[in-house]
């Protein structure tokens, strides 16, 4: 069963950020949240982001070692964090793009209504008219 209404295949299409988090050592980890953050427009996904990144650069500027230590559980940790982060960005990307949509067709309603000097009234009083042979 999906995770939205909109079906696997758009689930796995907006998902494809997930490989950053997959590159080695977590070189890219930071940017799938940055992504996702910014996307939907959740501050907290921003925030870990931009954590991630300074423990990434942190760890990476350290003698081999320590940099390890700290690197290769940082992978781990956003590797967990951004299987964990997916279906709620899933949702709130569903959401978001519902909203969008409406707004969409909110305005193109209305720009038709003023072109057309039609009255505006609300959507639930339009009946289509169903013709039974």
């Amino acid at each position: 069963m999906g995770i939205t209404k909109r079906g696997a295949t758009w689930e796995w299409l907006n998902s494809w950020w997930m490989l950053f988090i997959f590159m080695p050592f977590a070189i890219t980890s930071f940017f799938a949240f940055l992504f996702i953050g910014i996307r939907v427009r959740n501050r907290n996904w921003i925030m870990y982001g931009i954590i991630y990144f300074i423990l990434f650069a942190f760890g990476f500027v350290l003698p081999d070692t320590p940099g390890l230590i700290i690197v290769l559980p940082l992978w781990a940790v956003t590797i967990i964090h951004g299987f964990k982060a997916r279906p709620l960005y899933l949702i709130q990307l569903d959401v978001y793009k519902d909203h969008v949509e409406a707004r969409k067709f909110a305005a193109a309603r209305s720009e038709a209504e003023s072109k057309f000097n039609a009255p505006k009234q609300p959507i639930e009083d339009i009946h289509i008219r169903h013709d039974h042979q």
